[in-house]
């Protein structure tokens, strides 16, 4: 079902709320990675409503269906977008146990959402600090050097918007670019326009956290994933650092756990842990920092006990 679902400063957000024929009683909200818009992730979201979950997925302002006002940041991505769709999520499936799951830029904000303390369990995806120093030295270090210091203030001066698909990126509005290059450009990346580091509500994301990264991924690499995960040290997290082979592709990168190609078997894991997370300790929150990843490992039945290709605790 699409909606158009007001954030909490009237700005106009497209969303689609997949609704489940059995339901199970909870629901999952799903931020997407930097300009995608919410259709990418249409199949995703269907597959784990037939788990019997209620899945909604939005569009960012500036992005795909929603409105884009001229002044949009990324700030405004996770402090306003993201708390307002938690607030409508928790109107539509009143009293349901709520989880998270955030593909890149969609797991960097969670601290920014005032209510983020509403959601029971996150499941992140290649999610990363875009500071440009995480990145290994050479020439993918200075690739990013010059996406946050040439091409996004040098593409939106010559365009008046910045067209990301030129370099394989996102298109996304001048203000929204600007505002993500002045993150990249912070060795603190998420932060406020003196380049301050900015965790308003970052200790109170005190929740189970599983985090997937992948080895042939280059826009999320094993450095930049372990730097965001201490923006969360009140959450026990779950660290998995995969092969392609892990999950049963020859490729998975940044995009593919989300593809219509992406194994059923992988999508079925991301089903089972929020229903262990969500359903079975009935709130999400039985689970407290510092949880051992090895406990976490071996009690779990469920098809996708997912090896470990190299791992970290950040718990």
């Amino acid at each position: 079902m699409d909606l158009t679902l007001a954030a909490r400063d009237g700005v106009r957000l497209a969303a689609t709320l997949h609704e489940p024929a059995l339901p199970n009683g909870a629901a999952l909200l799903l931020n997407s990675g930097t300009g995608i818009p919410r259709q990418f992730y249409a199949a995703f979201a269907t597959h784990l409503a037939a788990h019997g979950f209620a899945v909604l997925t939005y569009d960012y302002r500036g992005v795909g269906g929603s409105e884009s006002p001229a002044a949009a940041s990324v700030e405004q991505w996770g402090r306003l977008d993201q708390a307002s769709m938690v607030d409508h999520l928790a109107r539509l499936r009143p009293g349901a146990p709520i989880g998270l799951i955030g593909h890149s830029f969609g797991g960097q904000v969670l601290g920014l959402a005032d209510n983020i303390s509403r959601v029971g369990a996150a499941f992140l995806v290649c999610s990363q600090s875009g500071h440009w120093r995480h990145w290994p030295a050479g020439r993918r270090r200075w690739r990013m050097l010059a996406l946050w210091w040439l091409l996004i203030p040098g593409l939106t001066a010559a365009t008046g918007r910045f067209p990301g698909s030129w370099i394989g990126t996102a298109n996304l509005p001048a203000s929204v670019a600007r505002s993500w290059a002045r993150w990249g450009r912070s060795r603190h990346y998420v932060c406020d326009p003196q380049g301050r580091p900015l965790r308003p509500h970052n200790d109170e994301v005190a929740i189970p956290i599983r985090w997937l990264s992948f080895v042939d991924d280059p826009i999320a690499p094993f450095e930049a994933v372990e730097a965001l995960a201490s923006y969360y040290p009140n959450a026990a997290i779950e660290r998995r650092h995969l092969t392609p082979a892990d999950v049963g592709v020859e490729s998975v990168g940044h995009f593919g756990f989300f593809r219509k190609t992406m194994p059923r078997a992988a999508w079925d894991g991301v089903g089972h842990w929020f229903e262990e997370r969500l359903l079975e300790s009935g709130t999400g929150s039985g689970q407290t920092a510092g949880t051992s990843d090895t406990k976490e490992a071996s009690a779990c039945l469920h098809p996708m006990s997912w090896p470990r290709s190299r791992t970290a605790s950040a718990g």
